[in-house]
């Protein structure tokens, strides 16, 4: 199935000799809607794009959530994460030989806003994926599954059902926004 999704994605994500700018791929959805499956699938099938992600610098810089630091060090980590993911996404557009999957959950117009105007200032262009997530009980389904499976930088923040209810109750779906959705009700569609 998303061997279905990259297809529907390609005309969209690929540069052309008509805009031969380099390409910002804006993941965007709740967790377990499947923003890193998508990324991942992404790189594998175009490798000319590089995946950035909080969740990678916070692992690459400092560890595993809960396992090679303190919870409560998240915070100021993810900030400095965040620093670093803007800096190398500036310098990835700034060489201009690559593309960029941004693997962020963008759950607000504001942020997704933000890092459109970053991304056409240096000069690029963003294409935003909306991964439209079923339900809340399906996205829970999911971030247990994930767990299970294996704890790595995409699973490591533990994310209990009263986090996840604050994320659905505050997630702004982009509507008019350029967005292309992508519905993860298939099972194999999305699920990271």
């Amino acid at each position: 199935m998303m061997e279905a999704t990259i297809t529907k994605l390609r005309p969209h994500i690929l540069r052309s000799e008509a805009d031969p700018r380099p390409v910002v791929v804006m993941t965007c959805g709740i967790a377990g809607a499947g923003k890193s499956t998508l990324s991942k699938a992404l790189v594998a099938a175009h490798p000319n794009f590089a995946r950035l992600t909080l969740d990678g610098i916070l692992a690459e810089k400092h560890g595993i959530f809960g396992a090679d630091y303190a919870p409560e060090n998240y915070p100021a980590y993810l900030d400095e994460a965040a620093q670093e993911c803007h800096a190398r996404l500036s310098q990835l557009l700034t060489e201009g030989r690559r593309d960029v999957v941004f693997d962020r959950a963008f759950w607000n117009k504001e942020d997704r806003d933000e890092a459109k105007a970053i991304i056409e200032r240096l000069g690029a262009r963003w294409v935003l994926v909306y991964l439209k997530a079923p339900d809340k009980a399906t996205l829970w389904q999911r971030i247990c599954h994930r767990r299970e499976v294996e704890v790595n930088a995409d699973s490591a923040y533990q994310i209990t059902e009263d986090i996840l209810d604050m994320y659905w109750s505050g997630f702004e779906q982009p509507v008019g926004e350029g967005e292309i959705v992508v519905d993860t009700r298939a099972p194999n569609e999305a699920s990271g």
